[in-house]
C-alpha cells in the first residue's frame, strides 16, 4: 500500500480543542505507516504534546493573534472571524498564501486534514491537493450567503463584509475560487465532529456527523481533596475568566470537593486556590479518569470538551466567555443535562452547580445522551476518515 504524507492544519482558535481531536485520526495513520506532519497555530501550547507522540510539528502559517475581546465588539458571522484574520487584506492573504505554498512544497503532502484552517483549505484547492475538513458546528458556516448570523435570532446582515473576503480570495489566487464565504470552507469530504443534536445550527444535510473525537485519555490522573465532601465536582476553567477571585472565595467554602484544572494559572494562583477541599493543576488533566470519578462538571469549555463528558454521562455547568462555547452550552440545557448560569456570576454558578447535585433529572438528561450514543467509538470514526484519506490520495 502507497504510504501517504498527511498534513494536520490548524490557523484559528485557541486552546487544546483544535488538536485534541485530530490525535486519533494521526494515531491510526502513524500506526500505519504514513508520515504525519502537524502545522498548528500554537506551537508553543501544543508542540510538546505532538512531539511526544511522535510527530512532527511546525508553526502553521497564521494571522496575528487578534481575537475579539470579552467586553469588545463580538463577531457577528463567519465574515467577520476571517476579517479579524486578514481575509479582506489582500497583502496579509498574499503573504500567508505564500507560506502555506511553501509548506507545501516542503512536506509534499498527499492529503490535507484541516481543522479550523480555511486558507490551508484554499491553498491546497489551488494545489490540487485533496482535503478533509474536520470541523466544529461553530467552524463550519452555513451553506448560506451572505453569511447569516452566529447570534440565534439575530437580523441578517447587509453582506458587504463578505463581498470584501470574495473579491479578496478571489484577486490573491488570480481566480474565481469562492462565490461565498462557505464556499471557503469547500473540502473533497467534510466531518462535523459533533452529534446533530449538539450543532446549534443543525441537523445538517452537507456534512457527515462523526461524533466526538476530543481525546480524553492523556495527562496527569486527577487528584482529589483528603476531605471527602458532599460531592466531587471537576472544574475546567482559565486563569483570563473574570472573577476568579471570586469564584474562588465561593468554592473554598462550598461542601463539595473539587478536582481543577485551571489553565494557564501561574505558581502564585495555583498558591492561592489550593485548599482543603480543592486540588488544583495547572497541566492537563486525564479526563477519562476524571470524568469517571466525579458527580459534575464545571466548565469553560467548548465544544469537544463538552461533547465528552455528556459521552460520560455528567451534566454539567457553564462559565463561558466566548460564542462558540455559549451556543454549545444552550443545547445541553436545551437537553436538560446542564445550565448555563444567567447572569454569569460566581454566586449564580455555585447556585447551579448546588441544583444539578442535588436534582437527579439533570444527570439523568446526561445518562439519557450517553445512552443513546453508547456505541460511538472514536476509534471507529478516526477508522472511518483514515479510509476517506486513503481514498481520495488515489482519486
Amino acid at each position: 500500500m502507497h504510504k501517504l504524507t498527511v498534513l494536520f492544519t490548524w490557523e484559528i482558535g485557541q486552546g487544546f480543542g483544535h488538536v485534541m481531536p485530530l490525535l486519533p485520526v494521526a494515531r491510526e495513520l502513524k500506526a500505519g505507516g504514513h508520515r504525519v506532519v502537524f502545522a498548528v497555530r500554537d506551537a508553543k501550547g501544543a508542540g510538546t504534546l505532538l512531539k511526544s507522540e511522535g510527530f512532527v510539528v511546525v508553526q502553521a502559517p497564521a494571522h496575528p493573534d487578534q481575537f475579539f475581546p470579552a467586553k469588545g465588539p463580538q463577531p457577528q458571522t463567519m465574515a467577520d472571524i476571517l476579517q479579524v484574520f486578514g481575509f479582506t487584506s489582500r497583502q496579509s492573504l498574499s503573504g500567508l498564501m505564500a507560506a502555506w505554498q511553501g509548506l507545501f512544497d516542503l512536506c509534499k503532502p498527499d492529503v490535507v486534514i484541516a481543522s479550523y484552517a480555511p486558507l490551508s483549505l484554499l491553498c491546497a484547492r489551488h494545489a490540487a491537493i485533496p482535503t478533509i475538513l474536520m470541523a466544529l458546528p461553530f467552524e463550519l458556516p452555513a451553506a448560506v450567503h451572505p453569511s447569516p448570523p452566529l447570534r440565534i435570532g439575530a437580523p441578517m446582515p447587509d453582506g458587504k463584509v463578505d463581498e470584501k473576503i470574495i473579491q479578496t480570495v478571489n484577486a490573491a489566487f488570480s481566480e474565481n475560487l469562492v462565490e461565498s464565504v462557505h464556499g471557503i470552507f469547500r473540502a473533497t469530504k467534510v466531518f462535523l465532529m459533533s452529534f446533530p443534536e449538539l450543532d446549534p445550527f443543525g441537523p445538517r444535510e452537507n456534512a457527515e456527523y462523526c461524533g466526538n473525537l476530543f481525546v480524553t485519555d492523556v495527562g496527569r490522573a486527577p487528584v482529589w481533596p483528603e476531605s471527602s465532601g458532599s460531592h466531587r465536582v471537576f472544574a475546567y476553567l482559565n486563569a483570563s475568566l473574570p472573577n476568579l477571585a471570586e469564584l474562588r472565595k465561593k468554592i473554598h467554602a462550598s461542601p463539595h470537593a473539587y478536582c481543577i484544572f485551571l489553565r494557564g494559572a501561574d505558581e502564585s494562583m495555583l498558591r492561592d486556590w489550593q485548599s482543603p477541599n480543592a486540588v488544583v493543576e495547572s497541566e492537563a488533566v486525564c479526563l477519562t479518569q476524571a470524568f469517571r470519578e466525579c458527580d459534575a462538571v464545571l466548565s469553560y469549555g467548548g465544544p469537544g470538551f463538552i461533547s465528552a463528558s455528556l459521552l460520560a454521562g455528567k451534566p454539567m455547568v457553564f462559565y463561558v466567555r466566548n460564542l462558540e462555547p455559549y451556543l454549545s452550552a444552550r443545547q445541553v440545557a436545551k437537553l436538560g443535562a446542564g445550565i448555563l448560569p444567567t447572569p454569569q456570576s460566581p454566586s449564580a454558578l455555585m447556585a447551579s452547580l448546588d441544583q444539578i447535585l442535588s436534582h437527579k433529572s439533570f444527570t439523568e438528561a446526561a445518562q439519557s445522551f450517553a445512552r443513546k450514543h453508547k456505541q460511538h467509538s472514536v476509534q471507529e470514526a478516526a477508522s472511518r476518515i483514515v479510509d476517506v484519506a486513503l481514498r481520495i490520495s488515489n482519486m
